[in-house]
């Protein structure tokens, strides 16, 4: 009796102990969790995302649009199309916005972004874009938007906005593309028959195509090692803009 009695008791030890190591396990797994949240999430109250609930119901359609679409697409246009004519397409892509880059760095008052952007159009004019010469003499991609001009000027960024198919965005960088759209000195070119629109859309289909290509192991490296996707987007879009608008180097 007194045998059973001593292995039932060791029996019940063991289970104990291992009950207790287990939720000690699950302990630490979800301290770990809700750190992972708390960074990811960091600094959430400052967001300024007070429509959260719809701008995030624009984010999930976006997200299945991309998954079923833009991400297919890319993914084959990586793997059909060689890297020297993708970088082809991307050159003549950014000469076309060049125009934009220029008028803004003058309207920021910017005159050492003017001289570099303009000068940087004119070295990959003669082959209309297509090479980029002037990387090689120094004259490295500057992009510069109105969203931007508006925060040199003092302009605050307004609360965080989801826009269908464009993606991340806020009230005074959406405002900002309206402003860009008639900077564009290709929106103004007189094309009959239609073609205007054709091209038009030929040409933000290819930039979203190639952006998506370009970042396509970020994107998935994003996706694959966020808790809330959502929430990481936003942070590294706020963290973009604030590299663009001080003219920092931005990985996007």
């Amino acid at each position: 009796m007194r045998i059973v009695c001593f292995s039932v008791l060791v029996f019940w030890w063991k289970e104990m102990r291992f009950m207790l190591r287990l939720n000690i396990g699950k302990a630490l797994v979800l301290i770990l969790l809700s750190s992972c949240v708390s960074q990811e999430g960091l600094n959430d109250q400052f967001a300024d995302d007070p429509i959260e609930p719809v701008n995030r119901l624009v984010f999930s359609v976006n997200d299945v649009i991309d998954t079923v679409l833009l991400q297919p697409t890319a993914y084959a246009y990586k793997k059909v199309i060689p890297a020297p004519i993708r970088e082809v397409v991307y050159n003549f892509l950014d000469w076309l916005s060049s125009p934009v880059y220029i008028v803004n760095s003058a309207l920021q008052g910017d005159f050492k972004g003017l001289k570099h952007n303009t000068a940087r159009f004119v070295a990959n004019a003669p082959m209309f874009g297509l090479v980029d010469n002037a990387t090689g003499l120094g004259l490295k991609r500057r992009p510069e938007d109105f969203g931007q001009t508006l925060a040199v000027w003092g302009v605050y960024d307004g609360p965080y906005l989801v826009l269908p198919l464009l993606g991340p965005s806020n009230l005074r960088d959406t405002s900002g593309l309206l402003a860009d759209y008639f900077m564009d000195p290709t929106k103004h070119i007189r094309i009959y028959d239609g073609k205007q629109i054709r091209f038009q859309v030929a040409r933000h289909v290819g930039e979203a195509i190639d952006f998506r290509a370009r970042n396509y192991q970020q994107i998935k490296n994003i996706k694959d090692t966020s808790i809330d996707y959502y929430a990481r987007v936003r942070t590294i879009y706020k963290q973009r803009r604030n590299f663009l608008i001080k003219n920092n180097p931005s990985s996007f």
